[in-house]
């Protein structure tokens, strides 16, 4: 992850703000980006959470939706409320025991949702788009329909709120099939000729392929 420019020119590491009551999650943070150049600062509540943002204006927060004091939703109406703050990107975690309330993600206006447990390359790649630094995504696959996504395209998911929760596939409705019997289709079919060449339904039975007489079929 590359560095930012200081004041003075000098590379600077981004600050990562971790705000989770638990110390295995912030320990995984932390050995998440050992090897990039980010600054990680954990606590283990919401109140700590929003001293820090206050005091060290980091690049990125991301919040626990379960913890003590303030939860990750709170803190992150509490960024995007001060436009000082609001530039800050806020990512929510979940976990197995704390399910995400859309609703109010969605009124907290965080950029984007990640479940715990989660890959590290995973994090880091969120952590990159949520900061302006992800390579550009490859151009899709030739050959497709005009508007349809290339292969190895994704929806994207609760995971990926950007809100973030859409881009699905919408599903192509069924064709529909002929309702009733056998002869009540043919007879459309009948209907159908007799429209198209003007001669009487029932001429054009064996254009059809119905027989001519009931009961044939």
């Amino acid at each position: 992850m590359a560095p930012r420019a200081g004041p003075d020119g000098d590379a600077m590491p981004h600050k990562l703000l971790i705000a989770d009551d638990s110390v295995t999650i912030q320990r995984v943070i932390e050995l998440t980006f050992a090897d990039e150049d980010v600054a990680v600062t954990a606590v283990g509540d919401g109140e700590e959470a929003v001293q820090r943002i206050l005091h060290d204006r980091p690049d990125i927060v991301l919040a626990d939706v379960d913890m003590p004091g303030r939860n990750g939703y709170e803190v992150s109406s509490f960024v995007k409320d001060d436009p000082a703050l609001a530039r800050i990107p806020v990512l929510l975690l979940t976990g197995a025991f704390e399910p995400l309330d859309e609703s109010r993600a969605r009124a907290a206006r965080c950029d984007g949702v990640l479940a715990k447990p989660f890959e590290p390359q995973v994090l880091i790649g969120r952590v990159r788009e949520l900061l302006g630094l992800a390579e550009e995504p490859a151009a899709p696959a030739a050959g497709g329909p005009a508007g349809a996504p290339g292969e190895g395209s994704a929806a994207m998911s609760s995971d990926d709120f950007g809100f973030d929760l859409g881009a699905m596939a919408a599903r192509q409705p069924e064709t529909p099939q002929p309702e009733g019997s056998l002869d009540d289709y043919f007879d459309r079919l009948d209907a159908a000729f007799a429209h198209l060449t003007g001669a009487p339904a029932g001429q054009e039975s064996a254009a059809a392929g119905r027989p001519a007489q009931a009961g044939a079929a």
